[in-house]
């Protein structure tokens, strides 16, 4: 009886593991950021890939938010049409960021350094242009 429930509870966890790494992604379609000079949306492959990579790898910082106003305000547009709504703070000099989400707007998401870099490349093509 013994080897049977730890038989079921292994297969439970393998089921659960399973759909925790096969489960898919929801698709960005299009990724919008509005400052207080530039608007600007992105749609190509490359650059939604930047954001998606960026979204997805972030790492939650502990404790209550407290800042200013963000380098952007990052309005996300999924396939099923749902848009999340974000602040991205930027620093351009040391290439770092995080984000915050405005349905959990006391939580601050660090970006991962390659992810940050990739952005601020990204979006200091804007000023060039």
């Amino acid at each position: 009886m013994r080897k049977i429930s730890i038989i079921s509870i292994s297969l439970i966890i393998l089921f659960v593991l399973i759909y925790v790494l096969v489960r898919p992604h929801p698709e960005i379609v299009s990724v919008s950021l509005i400052s207080e000079t530039t608007e600007i949306t992105y749609t190509d492959i490359e650059s939604i890939r930047i954001f998606d990579d960026a979204i997805r790898t972030v790492k939650k910082v502990r404790g209550a938010v407290d800042v200013g106003p963000p380098t952007y305000r990052m309005n996300v547009t999924y396939a099923d049409s749902e848009v999340v709504k974000s602040s991205l703070y930027l620093d351009f000099k040391s290439k770092s960021g995080f984000l915050i989400k405005d349905s959990n707007s006391e939580k601050m998401l660090k970006l991962k350094d390659r992810s940050s870099k990739e952005l601020t490349d990204l979006l200091s093509k804007l000023s060039t242009n």
